[in-house]
């Protein structure tokens, strides 16, 4: 009887501790809605920000195509009248126009009247000369703005499709702050402590990044300066030499560059590259990658995975703006013009750039 109580006690409490322990291995832990809330506020003024410049872009395109069709225009005009004129020279010499002139030449009877005749002929061969000259330069012109024509026209419509793109995220981050806001007992302590963290970005977040950012910027181009100075970085291997930089190499030599670069620094993973700087309150980080570009140059060029600023992730907007703006790549073309860049490796504490040797 006692075994039989003990058997059904044992199953009740494993009954009980069944839906405990279900629960506990799959629950994700998700971030607080005051954090959301925070970081989608911050989204939505990026958003904004991005929009803005958009609207900006999608301005000046409109108004650079409307003036390069007016050039167009004006190019296509004028390569048919020229076209013309150069129909009529080419068609003399087939129709013996230009004929009368070499036999008036062969028949002169003194030297100044074939002198004469000459100069004549070599004014008439010149005037030719320049006339089919004419025509090739303003039908290159047109080509020229033809192609700036439909290059606008292809960027405008992917800033129309930007533009709506980043409007929809704008439209659904909203709906989102809207809910977490109407869940809250505390909605306007909220939104006062929104305003104050779009304030803290705007005023020093943004300005931080941005520091940072030209800093690198300006201090990258003296790259190869890193690897005169330490031999040991390159190793050469037939026509395929290789560069390895330490990240702690790298901070040092940046931070002698740039003193505004003292309080940032690069860190070295597996596959990634963490970055991130510290002013004040604020602390900002980055996670991303090198990647081999061809196009329009050869170049080890940096991406952005993602940004975040005091803990907050920022928008994918604001990493591809700050790509924009600043060029952090590397140009194997500044060691040598005939060396390329063809690999990029990143482990825990160094990066390795594979390269080869064009002869």
């Amino acid at each position: 009887m006692r075994k039989r109580l003990l058997y059904l006690i044992m199953i009740g409490l494993g009954c009980l501790l069944l839906p405990l322990g279900a629960l506990t291995a799959t629950a994700q832990p998700e971030p607080e809605p005051k954090t959301k809330l925070l970081e989608k506020s911050l989204t939505m003024y990026e958003l904004d920000r991005e929009i803005a410049r958009l609207s900006g872009e999608e301005k000046l395109l409109d108004k650079r195509i409307e003036e390069t069709s007016g050039k167009v225009k004006q190019s296509a005009k004028l390569v048919e009248e020229q076209q013309q004129k150069t129909e009529k020279v080419i068609r003399s010499y087939y129709t013996g126009e230009r004929r009368s002139l070499l036999l008036a030449l062969v028949g002169v009877r003194s030297l100044q009247d074939a002198l004469y005749v000459w100069e004549q002929l070599q004014t008439l061969l010149d005037n030719d000369r320049q006339t089919i000259d004419d025509y090739k330069q303003r039908y290159q012109t047109y080509k020229t703005e033809q192609a700036k024509l439909e290059t606008d026209r292809r960027l405008l419509a992917d800033t129309k499709a930007a533009f709506v793109a980043e409007k929809e995220k704008r439209l659904q981050a909203q709906e989102e702050v809207d809910r977490l806001l109407a869940a809250s007992k505390n909605r306007e302590q909220l939104e006062q402590e929104m305003n104050a963290l779009r304030t803290s970005w705007e005023e020093r977040g943004l300005p931080l990044f941005e520091q940072y950012f030209a800093s690198l910027s300006e201090a990258m181009q003296h790259l190869p300066e890193l690897l005169g100075q330490n031999s040991g970085m390159i190793s050469i291997k037939g026509l395929a030499p290789k560069v390895t930089i330490g990240d702690e190499q790298l901070n040092r030599f940046l931070q002698q560059k740039s003193k505004t670069l003292e309080g940032f620094s690069f860190s070295f993973q597996d596959n990634a590259i963490m970055a991130g700087g510290k002013s004040g309150n604020v602390a900002i980080s980055i996670k991303g990658r090198y990647i081999i570009e061809n196009k329009p140059n050869n170049a080890v060029r940096f991406t952005i995975d993602s940004l975040t600023f005091n803990g907050y992730a920022m928008p994918e907007s604001t990493a591809k703006s700050l790509e924009k703006r600043y060029d952090l790549s590397f140009y194997p073309t500044k060691l040598a013009p005939f060396i390329q860049a063809t690999e990029v490796k990143i482990a825990t504490g160094t990066m390795t750039i594979a390269l080869k040797i064009g002869l």
